[in-house]
């Protein structure tokens, strides 16, 4: 049952009324018809929609929403409707306030006279899909990839070059743009090397470093004067240096990222290998992901429609949180007076709306919706529902919760029950290992959901009680599986499938497990298991076999190209070394010259002295 997108409706119908109380009947019902039908992407129309300015009533005979997957049905409608608004804060302050709201005649997809169709501004759809949606997405993605799996068609002469010959091998392709890559990595730092200026420099130094004879210099203060410069050259030598070991780690951080990429080969050939399996339809043979294959398409579709009625909720969310966009008007310096905030209400205030009608399967439900405003800011309360009913066969349905737009993230969360409806003549899967109908059986449906922001945590319950599979109108076993099959659950009289779908510890996960799990892989071992293993060695040894030793290839060039650099920065680096010990030598040398002068200085001066004596 798909009650949530009432509650999803209901507020966004409520938003045309604030501003057009007082003009024309005509012009009120196609504002709020086409507001309506922008945000639900397809018409919402009503019959005899009356509003009268005197009494401040408004009413109509039949509200008609329809869906946008499918247009010519709706997704529900309603019978007549009338309500009255609040007398003084409409006069006063312009607010539309409703204290009661009774929505009758409610149904569930109803077929349709016209076609809903209605083409959304462009403004509309330029919109970014949101969080939510991106949930739906994959959800629903994974659905249709379990809706695929055939286990029955799983042959045992699969025919491998013909499998091949319509898979494109991107491994190839990628390791040859690899090998690009690394040959312009190569060639420029090549030309690096080439071009650098350090070489030039080191001859440079070399030459200055020649160019001072020692021997011949008589006067230690020009010796000292040399021993600075030659301490300038050091310095030179040790900026070199540097520079040399920088060029170094840039090199090394380029054929890095090559070589992250090198490593990535073995992903893409398991990517190609996993798009060969898929067209083959080979399915993952683990008891993890049996529940997924039998259940899947079933669950997480239903799943989907949920979500999407909380997505329209979030998505116009924010007109609910108190910011209006009214630009505020700057005081004069004046007297300060105390005006009373009792008409400080949301533009629009529907405190409560008392629905009631009939589901698709015939259960009498009714219920209260209750806030739903334009800004729950003011009204200080969020949305909330509770509706449910029961039929005379003690079908049980229920469905409760809130959206809550007072807080800075977004807060959606809801419980929906249905229980006790039968399950005769209906299909528990999809999925070809259980295509069999039930001659009787009672269902149970629990789904609770909750969002906070980008996060969300949900759960689907589905239990199927006294149920007998109708094996007869099938026929005898067509083979050895499904004859394990009906074996494995002829005797079963419950199935209980559960499905976990959250983000909570990180990316978002579907998981699905069933009590008939180990049932089903067991029957799948004793029969196509080792067809899909053999079928899956032959596709995985064809795959390696086309990229075979390019990835040592590419390793190996990478190798050889990393070390002809390395071969160019050792050799700078032997250069710059000789150098500077050159360098170092020459000031020792100098600094020998200087003491040795100094020495023969103070010796003439001790004579001098002894001869005045």
């Amino acid at each position: 049952m798909r009650l949530g997108g009432v509650i999803t409706v209901l507020v966004l119908i409520g938003l045309g009324f604030a501003t057009a109380y007082f003009v024309t009947d005509d012009w009120i019902e196609s504002n709020i018809e086409y507001e309506a039908s922008v945000l639900n992407e397809a018409k919402v129309e009503f019959d005899g929609f009356e509003f009268s300015l005197l009494n401040l009533k408004l009413k109509w005979d039949r509200l008609q929403v329809a869906n946008k997957n499918s247009t010519m049905e709706n997704t529900f409608e309603t019978g007549e409707t009338e309500f009255s608004m609040q007398f003084w804060p409409l006069i006063l302050a312009n607010k539309v306030v409703v204290n009661n709201v009774k929505l009758t005649g409610f149904q569930l997809a109803t077929e349709r006279e016209t076609d809903g169709y209605f083409e959304i501004p462009e403004e509309e759809k330029d919109q970014e899909p949101g969080f939510i949606y991106s949930v739906v997405d994959q959800v629903t993605s994974q659905a249709r990839k379990n809706a695929e799996v055939k286990f029955t068609d799983i042959r045992d002469d699969l025919n491998v070059d013909s499998l091949m010959a319509r898979i494109d091998i991107r491994t190839d392709d990628k390791i040859d743009s690899l090998r690009n890559g690394i040959r312009k990595t190569y060639t420029k730092w090549d030309s690096t090397f080439n071009n650098t200026n350090i070489n030039q420099e080191i001859a440079q130094i070399n030459k200055r470093v020649d160019s001072i004879k020692v021997q011949e210099f008589k006067d230690p203060q020009k010796v000292v004067a040399m021993i600075e410069q030659v301490k300038k050259l050091k310095n030179q030598v040790d900026s070199l240096r540097n520079r040399a070991q920088t060029l170094k780690q840039n090199f090394e951080n380029d054929y890095g990222t090559s070589r992250d990429e090198i490593s990535q080969v073995d992903n893409w050939i398991q990517d190609d290998y996993q798009r060969a399996v898929n067209m083959a339809k080979l399915p993952d043979l683990d008891v993890q992901n049996i529940g997924t294959a039998l259940f899947g398409e079933n669950l997480l579709g239903d799943y989907a429609v949920y979500l999407e009625y909380v997505a329209i909720a979030r998505e116009y969310g924010s007109r609910f949180m108190g910011d209006d966009g009214t630009e505020r008007i700057p005081r004069y310096e004046g007297v300060n007076y105390q005006f009373s905030d009792k008409y400080d209400l949301p533009g629009l205030w529907f405190k409560n709306v008392e629905l009631s009608g009939r589901t698709l399967s015939d259960v009498a439900i009714s219920g209260q919706v209750t806030n739903i405003s334009s800004d729950q800011k003011k009204a200080g309360e969020p949305i909330e529902f509770n509706i449910g009913g029961v039929d005379e066969n003690q079908v049980n349905l229920s469905l409760t919760g809130e959206f809550n737009y007072l807080e800075e993230r977004p807060r959606e969360s809801f419980e929906f029950n249905y229980s006790g409806f039968t399950l005769a003549n209906a299909k528990l899967s999809g999925s070809d290992l259980l295509p069999y109908e039930l001659k009787s059986g009672k269902g149970d449906v629990n789904v609770a959901l909750n969002l906070t922001g980008q996060r969300i945590d949900s759960r689907i319950d589905y239990i199927a009680n006294d149920i007998s599979f109708d094996f007869a109108s099938v026929g005898e076993p067509k083979n050895q599986l499904e004859s394990l099959i009906r074996s494995a659950i002829g005797n079963t009289d419950q199935i209980d499938i559960s499905a976990l779908i959250d983000n909570v510890d990180g990316p978002l996960r579907v998981r699905l497990r069933s009590n008939v799990d180990d049932l089903f892989m067991n029957a799948l071992r004793q029969t196509v298991s080792e067809k899909v293993a053999e079928a899956k060695r032959k596709i995985e040894a064809e795959v390696k076999q086309q990229v075979a030793g390019k990835k040592e290839e590419l390793a190996a060039f990478k190798s050889e190209k990393e070390a002809e650099i390395m071969d160019r920065y050792n050799e700078m680096q032997t250069r710059i070394q000789e150098q500077l010990d050159k360098v170092e030598k020459k000031q020792k040398e100098l600094e020998e010259k200087k003491k040795k002068l100094e020495e023969a200085l103070k010796n003439k001066l001790k004579d001098r002295i002894g001869i005045d004596y």
